[in-house]
């Protein structure tokens, strides 16, 4: 694997094909996407974690988790909370990490609080890679459709809908 810090330079060719290209792929793939990976939540449409690797592997991506730990967090005047956090990355074809994200799933989530620690481990790392996904495809999911969210549905609030 290999990570690059270097600034590439596009041509407005390259840029234009690259955007007619994500189109296509985004055009095929809208329909299963919107019926097998998205989800209603408050009249808007959201693409699911899943739906996201979907569209990002058929533009040649692969995202995998890099870290997941059980962490304490500060909330100030001797509080703390506990929560798994996660981090994962976005890889290209040639292994070039493309994007990053972290997720955490805390301790005092109603819909999480009671389930088993590998079950929020778990959470923790579906929201990671979710918002690593968001961050390098996100913006197509809005060309699924007219209602279609930037985000993924597990980035929402539990009580979205």
């Amino acid at each position: 694997m290999s990570e690059s810090n270097e600034i590439q330079v596009f041509n407005a060719g390259e840029i234009t094909a690259r955007l007619s290209e994500e189109r296509q792929v985004v055009r095929f793939m809208s329909k299963r996407i919107l019926s097998s990976y998205a989800t209603n939540l408050g009249g808007r449409t959201y693409v699911q974690v899943a739906g996201a690797t979907y569209l990002a592997a058929a533009l040649g991506y692969t995202v995998r988790e890099v870290e997941a730990r059980r962490v304490t967090i500060d909330l100030g005047n001797g509080e703390t909370l506990g929560a798994w956090e996660a981090v994962s990355e976005v890889i290209d074809r040639d292994g070039v990490v493309r994007g990053r994200g972290s997720g955490i799933c805390a301790d005092d989530e109603p819909s999480w609080s009671k389930r088993p620690h590998f079950a929020r481990r778990a959470m923790a790392s579906t929201r990671s890679a979710g918002r690593a996904l968001r961050l390098l495809v996100g913006h197509l999911f809005p060309l699924l459709g007219d209602a279609v969210a930037s985000v993924t549905a597990e980035e929402m609030p539990n009580d979205a809908a």
